[in-house]
């Protein structure tokens, strides 16, 4: 584990406002690394974090997790913060994505 990248990673994650998603991608850029290390470092938090993680989602606009290993948690929280998923279950990255300059 890269301590130093992972508070790079949790710190931008940190930024992201409620009512608002962003990606993998996104955050791997901001912090200068790729996306599957993002996924890494929330797979490295704490069940008690707290983190936003359930504000991270794929560039598709979609929940990663399978359903029964956290679909529906992440979804319930997001909807939770009054964001909507279409009937594909994806979220309109337009409306509802965050990216630093917006916040």
């Amino acid at each position: 584990m890269n301590s130093e990248l992972y508070s790079r990673i949790y710190a931008t994650l940190d930024a992201v406002p409620a009512g608002f998603v962003t990606t993998y991608g996104t955050i791997a850029k901001l912090a200068g690394c790729g996306p599957r290390q993002v996924g890494q470092a929330l797979r490295a938090l704490p069940k008690d974090t707290k983190l936003p993680w359930f504000r991270v989602i794929n560039s598709s606009g979609c929940i990663s997790l399978p359903p029964g290993y956290g679909y529906e948690v992440q979804r319930e929280r997001l909807e939770q913060e009054g964001i909507e998923f279409n009937l594909k279950g994806r979220i309109n990255l337009r409306r509802f994505g965050w990216h630093l300059a917006d916040g």
